[in-house]
């Protein structure tokens, strides 16, 4: 390496490591955000998309002092969040193409290119990399995927099976005859087939309102309306009652506290691993000095 490209490099690290960089790219990151909302309004300036512009353009000088700073292509290469960083700036000259075809094209309006501006939004994921504690969420939640994929596939199976027994058991072939069980496009049948069930349970999961799709199917004193029954499940009470029950307390309860716990345990092992990263960047002995080595004299005779 000749040593004009050493002084380059020894530059460009030397601007990394300042505070005054790192807060000046969350600053142009924020402000950033912040002209992406405002330009959601109508009274939107157009001199702040330049201003936009701008902070891209700075964020390309970013990428560019940590590529000419690096240590090695291979540590460079090897950091994850380099890949992160590139690919969120090309995310955000998506829309700035999208604007320049929109322009040239004759009536200006393309459904397409309309909604590729939307990307602009992906920019504010860039203070994860800004913020030291964001990062280690994200790795949390990175390490938890493999634990969570398994959890996932439980929560399914049970979730299969349960949207196969409400079908079953619930599902109201005359349900648009209903007096007190209007058939609506926001009150569907809730167990008219496997789709319908999924999102059902998914409701009840949520907790919106699901004991009213249990009082609905219970035989109740509107049995009759209008000189006729009221069409329900042939069901009785207590099985409808136990299986939205002991959906409600194996998928909230059970279920979530599973995904909850696989979390917590990961956001451990990594601040773990990260501790003992720093202690063994400090000399493996958590910055203490190393200890020496006692010698014994030898007894005189």
């Amino acid at each position: 390496m000749s040593s004009s490209s050493k002084g380059l490099q020894e530059f460009a690290r030397s601007i990394i490591r300042t505070n005054l960089f790192n807060f000046g790219i969350l600053a142009a990151i924020v402000v950033n955000g912040l002209l992406i909302g405002i330009q959601t309004y109508e009274w939107a300036p157009e001199w702040l998309h330049y201003v936009q512009l701008f902070i891209l353009f700075v964020f390309f000088g970013e990428i560019w002092l940590r590529w000419v700073g690096r240590t090695s292509t291979k540590q460079f290469l090897s950091d994850g969040w380099n890949y992160f960083d590139i690919i969120i700036l090309v995310l955000g000259v998506v829309p700035e193409v999208a604007d320049i075809i929109m322009a040239s094209e004759k009536n200006g309006q393309n459904s397409v290119w309309a909604t590729l501006r939307v990307l602009r939004v992906v920019q504010l994921t860039r203070s994860i990399r800004a913020v030291e504690e964001m990062q280690v969420l994200v790795a949390v939640l990175v390490r938890s995927v493999r634990s969570l994929s398994y959890i996932a596939v439980l929560f399914f199976l049970i979730m299969y099976i349960y949207a196969i027994i409400g079908v079953s058991l619930f599902k109201n072939p005359d349900y648009a005859e209903s007096d007190h069980l209007a058939l609506t496009i926001s009150n569907p049948d809730p167990y008219k087939d496997m789709g319908e069930a999924f999102f059902t349970l998914f409701r009840i999961l949520t907790g919106e309102d699901w004991t009213d799709l249990r009082y609905n199917m219970l035989d109740n004193e509107y049995t009759k309306a209008n000189g006729r029954n009221v069409v329900a499940p042939d069901v009785p009470n207590w099985v409808k009652t136990l299986y939205h029950v002991s959906w409600m307390i194996i998928a909230a309860y059970l279920l979530m506290n599973l995904v909850v716990g696989a979390i917590v345990n990961n956001f451990q092992m990594v601040l773990d691993a990260k501790k003992e990263k720093e202690e063994g960047g400090n000399g493996g002995n958590g910055g203490d000095k190393p200890k020496r080595t006692r010698i014994n004299k030898r007894p005189k005779v």
